[in-house]
Order: C-alpha cells, then structure tokens, then sequence
C-alpha cells in the first residue's frame, strides 16, 4: 500500500514537471531578427505633420518594394525587415521630396523623421496671370 502510494505520487509529480515544461516553453517567444523602420513626417517651417504623404522603401540588394502613406499625425512605419541596406523617400504634393538612405542591422528598429520644405513655385511676381 505505502509502495503504490509513493509510486503514483512520484508518477503524478513527474507528469506534472513535464506538463510545466512544455506549457512554458510553448509560450516562450522565439525571438526575430527583423527590425523596423518608422518615423514622423512634418512641415519644416510650422512643425505641422504633414498627413497623407507617399513614403515608399526600397532595397535593390534584398529586391525589396514596400510604400505606404502618413496617418493624420504624420506617422509611418515600415516592420518586419530584414538586415540591409535601403532607400526612404518621401513625396507629397506641393512640397520637395526628401530622401534618406539606411543600413538596417539585423533587429534593429530605426526612428528617420523627415521634415518637409514647401514646394516654391515661381510665376514672374504677376500672380499667375
């Protein structure tokens, strides 16, 4: 009788390690090696952002297209990227372009805010007319 009981004791307490340790390796996070690349796009003068601006990623080495566009605060962000070199660029009508190149590490996460300078057009000082 004392045998069976210190059998099935042993017997519960090693199933219940067992249990635990799969439990806790299943939510265990594997980690990634990709990083991100984010930011604010806003106007030089007022620091106003500047919503709805194309941003557009690039790599030729990893044959890499991503675009998106600012939200109302002028965020944008790019995740899930592999180590690499890339090519930022920033469009929005009536304002220059700007252009920013990046080495990207392996899970490196990379903050490139851009400030825009408004597009001058120049019509001879008559208005247009």
């Amino acid at each position: 009788m004392y045998r069976t009981i210190v059998v099935t004791t042993c017997l519960f307490i090693a199933i219940s390690c067992f249990s635990l340790y799969n439990s806790t390796n299943a939510q265990t996070p594997t980690p990634t090696p990709n990083g991100s690349v984010g930011g604010t796009v806003t106007v030089k003068k007022s620091g106003k952002p500047v919503n709805r601006a194309r941003v557009s990623l690039k790599s030729k080495d990893l044959n890499f297209k991503d675009k998106t566009t600012t939200d109302n605060d002028g965020k944008y962000l790019f995740s899930d990227l592999s180590a690499g070199n890339y090519t930022l660029k920033v469009q929005k009508q009536d304002f220059k372009s700007a252009k920013e190149k990046i080495e990207l590490a392996e899970g490196e996460n990379e903050v490139i805010d851009f400030q825009m300078k408004k597009e001058t057009s120049d019509n001879g000082g008559n208005g247009g007319y």
